[in-house]
């Protein structure tokens, strides 16, 4: 890289991180295994796995007890270009919750930059649309004569993120914003509906992440992760949330681990890493190179324990190795 790209580079890293401090967020969807599905919370991850790579992602939140509970579904896939500096992604999130659901479809472009040895910086950013559907004329409700919950909310809304991704065979660090875009998420003849429910507008999510594999011998690994949210929702005082996963890489074909989720910051009964959401338990299995299928349960912390029996979530994974270049496993990110 010339002195002027380099300049033009450092630049862009400059203006992406100022925007990253400066956002605010609404509610994304949440994953367990997050560290197998980052292109929708990243876009900086495009092309991250040197291959064509797949993921495709189902999560049913508090089950058995809680009718209209959120569930999840996603699919992604990445790949660099030929020329390894770009590398082009898609993705698709369906969200549910009660009447509610969101379909975000994303397209995501990643420029990568040799920073040393076997180190890169990935800068990516995704554009596509949000399909926002709140079904309300469905709700029972104490006073039927109110017109607001007559209407019916079908919006489509763009969709704008970025994100960037520094990474090494061994290790990761990323921040991201998935969208920038703000606004109400009713009609404009709502406006009873959203004066009294700011979290109906669209905002930010902050994200950082961070991982690692430490060897302890030939066929046992460690891996430590984690991923970091904040909210700075219209109105109100969000939490920061954080994940912190354990796991054991065992002949890298096997992955065994848990984690903590916890809630920490300046709102009311919230104390640092004394107000837990949930334990995880996680298990990932490769029965070929190229193929991986994971599982996690989510067991609930939190008063809502009282009304569900945890979270599942399923992932299935596929790397497709390109013709005429080595495909190099395992690969642990």
């Amino acid at each position: 890289m010339n002195t002027v790209n380099k300049i033009k580079f450092l630049f862009l890293l400059i203006l992406l991180v100022g925007f990253l401090k400066n956002s605010m967020a609404q509610q994304e969807p949440q994953y367990t295994q997050f560290m197998y599905n980052k292109l929708p919370i990243n876009a900086g991850y495009t092309g991250a796995r040197g291959c064509l790579s797949v993921r495709a992602l189902y999560r049913a939140q508090w089950v058995q007890k809680i009718e209209g509970a959120p569930q999840t579904a996603s699919f992604s896939i990445h790949s660099p270009f030929k020329k390894e500096n770009n590398a082009l992604g898609f993705f698709f999130v369906n969200d549910r919750l009660g009447v509610t659901q969101q379909n975000f479809f994303n397209v995501t472009y990643a420029y990568r930059v040799p920073l040393g040895k076997k180190i890169r910086l990935s800068i990516g950013i995704n554009a596509g649309l949000l399909w926002y559907k709140s079904n309300l004329s469905a709700l029972e409700r104490r006073d039927i004569s109110d017109p607001v919950y007559n209407e019916n909310v079908n919006r489509i809304l763009p969709d704008v993120g970025a994100g960037i991704y520094v990474y090494h065979p061994m290790w990761y660090i990323g921040v991201s914003v998935p969208n920038f875009i703000k606004g109400s998420l009713y009609n404009k003849n709502q406006a009873s509906l959203i004066a009294s429910n700011p979290s109906a507008h669209r905002s930010q999510h902050f994200f950082a992440m961070a991982g690692g594999v430490i060897p302890v011998t030939k066929g046992f690994k460690i891996r430590p992760q984690t991923i970091a949210k904040y909210v700075f929702a219209k109105g109100q005082k969000v939490p920061f949330e954080m994940d912190f996963n354990l796991s054991f890489l065992i002949v890298d074909r096997v992955n065994i681990g848990a984690s903590y989720r916890t809630t920490f910051g300046k709102s009311k009964n919230v104390d640092p890493l004394k107000n837990p959401e949930s334990v995880c338990a996680n298990l990932e299995v490769w029965p070929t190179k190229q193929l991986m299928i994971g599982y996690s349960y989510d067991y609930t912390l939190s008063k809502l324990g009282n009304y569900n029996k945890g979270s599942h979530e399923v992932i299935l994974g596929y790397d497709f190795a390109f013709k005429n270049k080595k495909f190099d496993t395992p690969r642990f990110f």
